[in-house]
């Protein structure tokens, strides 16, 4: 039983021989048991026939001619059986040998062509990646149809793989120039702490936690003079290359207006009219600008569409300063722009974000909010600037658990130590 099983499971060679074999073998053995059947038959019909003469021959005394002739057509007929079943063996033999030899042609018209086809797919790798069509393949049938289908799927697959190569390298370049933007974006924010260490009157910390993409996010903060302090908190708004160059943009000009002498809304007016030129990307800024006088106190603060910062007293809590805003700049020319007054007692702090702060997610899209970033700055509001944005930032992480993050989380504290302080 196997064996026969192994004759139908073989390649397609075997198959095509042992199909024949075994339909010529059927044929022979059909053919063979009607040639005795007949053979039988015809036999006894002759032995019927004589003996319906054999009374003829008793009445007239040749019993024995009888017997001598019907022994003599018995035998003539069996030997020209014997005869006709000889040829019949040769043209069996004939038929085999012709059946075979047919067999293994047809078989080597199917299987090598296929073989072929199985050694130059199994060869193919990455270097050599076309199937190419040869005259083994054109036999005019179905082989013929599957070769010209290889060949077709692998220029196909071929054009896939150059594109996909030309598409991983622009990735691969993107991708390295975006780092080096993130990298060129971070160098120029202020990252040496303390920024002045031989000022006793304030200390501060700020933080850029960038996410995948570069974007624009940006704090700053800078002494005029000796006396006096700015500080910068802005969010450009969309994402890449072009709002990190917008970036480095809104901070130089910035720095240079403020200390050119403008207060806060003198140049948040010139920036933006500055940043409308030519801004054909619609692209615009959200600012915190402040000016400090150090030896008082006193402030100057405007707010062009940028988050609500936040205020702590001296022995008091965190609270949000919730006021009017003006607009972006970089939205319209010549648009006006508030500002207003404020004092800082010693021990006094702020605190200024980004919308990264209270619009982190996690994975079910809750949003951290003003109301979690309050409590983590509350849980120790005494707290160093350098440590308060450490409680803030271990807040978020345990908040997001491990979501994607979409947007930079920057953040910056201020401590008014006073006057009294300096030495």
């Amino acid at each position: 039983m196997k064996k026969l099983k192994g004759i139908f499971t073989g390649g397609i060679r075997l198959k095509i021989f042992s199909m024949l074999l075994i339909t010529i073998v059927l044929i022979i053995a059909a053919y063979t048991a009607v040639f005795f059947y007949q053979s039988n038959k015809v036999a006894q019909l002759v032995n019927d026939t004589y003996e319906t003469q054999k009374q003829i021959y008793v009445e007239n005394g040749m019993e024995d001619a009888y017997e001598t002739i019907r022994t003599d057509a018995l035998d003539t007929f069996h030997r020209e059986m014997f005869h006709a079943r000889n040829i019949l063996i040769l043209l069996v033999v004939l038929i085999v040998a012709a059946g075979m030899v047919s067999a293994f042609s047809i078989a080597g018209r199917i299987t090598d062509p296929l073989n072929t086809i199985t050694r130059r797919v199994a060869s193919l790798g990455v270097r050599n990646r076309q199937f190419q069509m040869e005259d083994v393949y054109r036999t005019g049938d179905e082989i013929e149809v599957l070769a010209e289908s290889f060949a077709k799927q692998s220029a196909r697959v071929t054009l896939y793989i150059d594109q996909i190569k030309r598409v991983t390298a622009e990735k691969e370049r993107i991708g390295a120039e975006l780092d080096m933007a993130s990298k060129i974006q971070g160098s120029q924010l202020p990252s040496l702490f303390p920024p002045y260490p031989d000022r006793k009157e304030f200390s501060l910390y700020a933080s850029m936690t960038p996410a995948k993409e570069v974007g624009g996010d940006f704090y700053d903060f800078f002494m005029i003079d000796d006396d006096h302090m700015a500080f910068v908190m802005a969010d450009v708004s969309g994402k890449g290359v072009p709002a990190a160059l917008l970036m480095m943009v809104s901070r130089v000009l910035i720095k240079s207006s403020m200390q050119n002498g403008k207060d806060p809304a003198e140049t948040l007016k010139s920036v933006n009219n500055q940043l409308c030129e030519g801004n054909e990307e619609d692209f615009f800024v959200t600012v915190w600008l402040a000016l400090l006088e150090i030896s008082t106190g006193k402030g100057l603060a405007a707010n062009a569409g940028h988050e609500h910062p936040v205020l702590r007293r001296a022995d008091g809590s965190y609270e949000l300063q919730i006021y009017k805003h003006s607009m972006p700049v970089g939205v319209m020319k010549n648009l006006p722009y508030r500002q207003h007054e404020f004092q800082l007692q010693p021990g006094d702090s702020f605190f200024v974000y980004t919308d990264g702060v209270v619009e982190a997610a996690n994975a079910q899209k809750e949003l951290y909010g003003p109301d979690r970033m309050l409590e983590a700055l509350n849980r120790s509001p005494d707290a160093l600037p350098e440590q308060v944005l450490a409680n803030v930032t271990l807040d978020i992480e345990n908040f997001v658990d491990g979501a994607e993050q979409f947007d930079d989380i920057t953040m910056l504290c201020f401590r008014y130590t006073g006057p009294a302080e300096h030495s």
